[in-house]
């Protein structure tokens, strides 16, 4: 049975850089082993002082050195490699060793809110063990069966679907609110306005994979 994690984990890997800009969003893209060259690790940071963040990747240990790939008003791409320090406290080599896939991680407090797919509990037991044996912090969240859902014919994406299912089980969508989206983003570990993006995208997602589809509407992007 597939399995997804959700989980709290916390690394030194990029703590400098983001301490020194707590407002920054940072949201990993990519993570690549490369067997000649050193890790690379790309990620999206938004919505947060550049200029400081900046010198705090320069500063870094763990990071050795800093591509700009894209760069928006209030974004940018980056891509870092790794220094030997910051190689062996990342855990993508334990849980792709499992059989693992990256679902998603995005920065929360002073960790990482993470998910990862696992083919079973016993390869997710092998990972929080590695986590444990190296000195990181793991909190799982949530656990539940990647079989039993259904959002990729819904055009949901991870994040989107962890958002809806969050807002309905806290009691966002109830009459009245029973939690604000203060509260949603506290919860998933993110911003307030990241909060409010994904639940448009969301129910947009949903409307285009239900009414449209099923010729309730025409689509106007058709």
């Amino acid at each position: 049975m597939t399995l997804i994690a959700d989980f709290y984990l916390e690394t030194p890997v990029l703590r400098l850089a983001v301490d020194a800009a707590p407002e920054m969003e940072v949201t990993i893209e990519q993570q690549t082993s490369r067997e000649s060259k050193p890790f690379a690790l790309a990620f999206w940071a938004s919505n947060g002082d550049f200029e400081t963040f900046d010198a705090g990747l320069a500063d870094d240990p763990t990071i050795s050195d800093v591509t700009v790939l894209a760069e928006l008003p209030d974004q940018r791409l980056y891509q870092v490699e790794l220094t030997d320090k910051g190689d062996e406290q990342m855990t993508y080599h334990s849980w792709a060793d499992q059989g693992g896939v990256f679902v998603s991680s995005e920065r929360a407090g002073d960790g990482w809110r993470a998910r990862i797919r696992f083919p079973d509990r016993e390869s997710l037991r092998n990972y929080v063990t590695f986590c444990e044996d190296h000195g990181l912090t793991f909190e799982l969240r949530q656990l539940y069966d990647a079989s039993e859902r259904d959002d990729d014919s819904l055009g949901l994406t991870d994040r989107q679907y962890e958002t809806l299912r969050t807002a309905a089980e806290m009691g966002y969508f109830d009459v009245p609110r029973a939690v604000e989206l203060e509260d949603l983003a506290e919860q998933l570990g993110v911003s307030r306005q990241a909060v409010s993006e994904r639940l448009r995208r969301a129910t947009e997602a949903l409307v285009r994979a239900t009414i449209f589809r099923e010729g309730g509407a025409t689509d106007p992007e058709k």
